[in-house]
C-alpha cells in the first residue's frame, strides 16, 4: 500500500512528505533504504550536466535544492544537489526503481548511507531510476518536486 501510494504521489508532482502524512502511522521517505543502483560515486566527472526540468525546491533563504543529471561512459545519471548549505545540513536523492517500484535513497558518495555530508549526492543511472526528487535535511526533512526522468 504505501509503495503504491508514494509512487501515485510521485506521479502527479505532490511532495512524498504530504502523501506520506495520508496514512498511518506514517513512515518516512527519509527511512526508505538506501541503494544507488549502478551509481556514479562523483558525479562531477559526468559530462552535459544540466538540472533536470521541475526538480528545484527552495528550503530555507537562499538555500535550494534540485536533480541535476549527466553522462558518464555512455550513461545518463541523476544526483541530487544543495545550493548554499551549512555544515550541517543534508541532501539525498529519492527515486523509484523501474523494476520493483520500490522507493529508495542515494546518498553518500560511497554507497553507506542516504544522506549526503558534501553539496551533492552519488549519481543514479536511469537504466534504474525512472522518478527522481531531490530532499534536504537540517532540523526536518524537506522534499522537492519529484519527476519522471528519461
Amino acid at each position: 500500500m504505501r509503495k503504491r501510494l508514494i509512487a501515485a504521489v510521485l506521479s502527479t508532482g505532490i511532495s512524498t512528505a504530504a502523501a506520506l502524512a495520508l496514512t498511518a502511522p506514517p513512515a518516512a521517505a527519509a527511512d526508505s533504504p538506501t541503494w544507488c543502483g549502478s551509481w556514479l560515486p562523483d558525479p562531477a566527472v559526468a559530462s552535459n550536466q544540466r538540472t533536470v526540468p521541475g526538480t528545484t525546491g527552495a528550503v530555507g533563504p537562499g538555500q535550494h535544492i534540485m536533480v541535476r543529471e549527466g553522462t558518464y561512459q555512455g550513461k545518463w545519471y541523476a544526483w541530487a544537489k544543495l545550493v548554499n548549505g551549512g555544515m550541517t545540513d543534508l541532501v539525498a536523492l529519492g527515486w523509484i526503481n523501474q523494476s520493483n517500484n520500490q522507493y529508495y535513497n542515494c546518498g553518500s558518495h560511497d554507497g553507506s548511507s542516504g544522506w549526503a555530508q558534501r553539496y551533492y549526492t552519488a549519481g543514479v543511472d536511469d537504466a534504474h531510476a525512472y522518478k527522481v526528487q531531490a530532499k534536504y535535511k537540517h532540523n526536518a526533512v524537506q522534499y522537492g518536486p519529484a519527476v519522471v526522468w528519461r
